[in-house]
């Protein structure tokens, strides 16, 4: 009874062994840290010295050696089990197991170490192909994105890449910019649905296709529409969103389109951020997107952001996710203004206030577009984020003029109703037109001209509306309304002193 005892004791403490050491390969993601634990777990229980040599077969050149217990006097007696680590298909290092002990090692304790041998050499061939596979996928991912961004003068842009924490380093994501013939600068973004390998071929394919389509382009709107012709003949390749813009650098004008995409997001200098409109159906669902072109000009001070919906997707709530992302790009706008310098990457600062260490869920892409040069003139589609922006805008023009508060007020007043009423008059019927601001500051007088490029219809005074003019006169020193054939324009004067 007790030989049958003693055996069970020994064959449960063997099998604690197994345990340990399995434990100790998958607990550490440090591979030297996780051999010195396996290797400590064979030296206390199987002889006094375990020794495991990692050849530079395994990992890519990198040999080393770890080691644990006294090895044995070289004078004394020894036994020694020394077993070959192997996937199977190659040879990987060497385990060494030693003991002084005049028993030696008996048949249950070789037994046991051939079979830690056994499951040492396939975890050491899982590294391998692990690192090979991010290797890979590290190669392809550069190869799809940009190597360096467009530099141009008085703007500049940033971006970053962030791959789904449970898949290989490659995704189905991604951003784009490069220079255009005639010197503007292209800008693309987009998200094929899934990710890993498959997405990121599809992924390649479809940002060619807009590199290809940028060249010869009309407007960004007719890209798209190109690249969803070229989807629609293949089947397999799914749902695509994208965004592609043209931007001037010289006037800071910014004129993109949108098939099925999260829509930018622009924050100005004093914190004020909007989402820009959007549009569209993904690429590849209908035969014709009929997406339209949006224009806006990014003021001094300001950064327009493109992403993909990993940014926002990440908790399974849209619109909490949204709301989250618009306050840390407010939060980091601010920071800018006040010390341009403190983050010299938005696109990172952006990623890092997001998922703050946390595991994302699906792929995201982020590219900055930053414009630090002042801007001569301004257009923007006649929509109505755009009579915030200009109201942020001239808020801060005159904020540096000196203007007080109380008068700043009531001037941004008359402005918001001369740009409400060319939103809602000046292409009625149409697709959204553009509006044109333009700040001047000359013999002590500020002067907002807002103008647009539509048709009116005739005015009809009603009773509980047409109070917009005299809201102007009320608040400017001057006020003329020019209309021609091409444009209607709103002049508003005011002076700056007495």
């Amino acid at each position: 009874m007790r030989s049958l005892d003693a055996s069970a004791e020994r064959l449960g403490r063997v099998l604690d062994v197994l345990v340990d050491a399995g434990r100790a390969l998958t607990h550490h993601s440090d591979l030297r840290d996780a051999l010195s634990e396996f290797a400590g777990v064979l030296a206390g229980n199987f002889g006094d010295y375990c020794e495991i040599d990692v050849s530079g077969l395994a990992l890519e050149r990198e040999r080393f050696t770890v080691s644990a217990g006294t090895p044995p006097d070289a004078t004394a007696e020894r036994a020694d089990i020394a077993e070959q680590l192997s996937d199977g298909r190659r040879t990987l290092g060497k385990l060494l197991c030693a003991t002084s002990s005049p028993n030696g090692f008996d048949e249950v304790t070789r037994k046991a170490v051939h079979v830690l041998a056994t499951e040492l050499g396939v975890a050491l061939g899982g590294k391998v192909l692990m690192r090979r596979e991010h290797r890979v996928a590290d190669r392809l991912q550069r190869a799809l994105l940009p190597e360096h961004l467009p530099d141009m003068p008085g703007a500049e842009f940033h971006a970053a890449y962030r791959p789904a924490s449970d898949e290989a380093e490659v995704g189905g994501d991604w951003y784009d910019a490069f220079p255009l013939p005639d010197r503007g600068l292209a800008i693309s973004v987009g998200d094929v649905a899934g990710h890993g390998l498959e997405a990121a071929v599809i992924m390649g394919e479809v940002r060619q296709a807009i590199r290809t389509a940028a060249v010869a382009a009309t407007s960004p709107a007719a890209v798209l529409d190109y690249v969803n012709r070229i989807i629609a003949l293949r089947e397999s390749i799914g749902m695509v969103t994208a965004i592609f813009g043209i931007y001037d650098p010289e006037s800071s004008r910014l004129t993109y389109a949108v098939a099925g995409h999260p829509p930018p997001i622009i924050a100005l200098a004093n914190g004020l951020v909007r989402r820009l409109p959007s549009g569209s159906l993904p690429l590849g669902c209908v035969d014709s997107l009929e997406c339209y072109d949006w224009t806006f000009t990014l003021p001094q001070g300001a950064h327009v952001m493109f992403y993909t919906d990993g940014l926002i997707e990440n908790e399974r709530d849209l619109i909490n996710g949204e709301k989250r992302l618009a306050e840390a790009v407010r939060a980091l706008a601010l920071e800018w203004h006040k010390d341009p310098a403190a983050s010299a990457d938005p696109a990172l600062a952006v990623n890092e206030r997001i998922f703050s260490g946390s595991f994302n869920r699906d792929d995201a892409a982020v590219l900055f577009l930053s414009r630090a040069d002042p801007v001569p003139s301004y257009v923007f589609s006649a929509v109505p984020v755009a009579a915030t922006l200009i109201r942020g805008i001239a808020a801060g023009e005159m904020e540096l003029l000196g203007i007080e508060k109380e008068r700043r007020f009531g001037m941004l007043v008359a402005l918001g109703e001369a740009v409400a009423n060319a939103i809602e008059h000046a292409y009625r019927g149409a697709p959204p037109g553009l509006l044109r601001l333009q700040l001047g500051n000359e013999e002590g007088q500020l002067t907002l001209t807002v103008e647009d490029f539509g048709r009116w219809r005739p005015f009809v005074r009603r009773d509980d509306r047409g109070r917009g003019i005299e809201l102007m006169h009320a608040f400017m020193d001057g006020v003329q309304i020019r209309s021609t054939r091409r444009s209607t324009q709103i002049v508003l004067r005011a002076a700056l002193c007495g």
